[in-house]
């Protein structure tokens, strides 16, 4: 993947790109109240990706609203190379 693309280009071309596979990638970001409050997922749930967020389905059909600015970091599971992670977010270390 190309380097300093924006956060709304990785997930169009996680998404939709043909040589992408979505099952191979995560996000995690910032969720009040999960453990150490933040939350992963995988990209194969992401519905939509708008200007300045993400909206993605939970397992009972609803569909989640996240900001980008919520993003902690963006990962190839397979590889385990980080695609993106925010540098002003410290919650871990990779």
């Amino acid at each position: 993947m190309p380097k300093f693309m924006s956060i709304r280009n990785i997930l169009n071309r996680i998404c939709w790109h043909p040589s992408e596979n979505r099952e191979d990638y995560e996000i995690l970001f910032i969720h009040r109240g999960a453990p150490n409050d933040l939350r992963s997922i995988s990209a194969k749930t992401i519905v939509s990706v708008r200007k300045q967020s993400f909206e993605y389905k939970e397992n009972d059909g609803s569909i989640v609203y996240i900001p980008f600015h919520r993003i902690v970091m963006i990962r190839n599971i397979k590889t385990r190379e980080i695609i993106w992670r925010s540098r002003s977010k410290v919650y871990f270390k990779a």
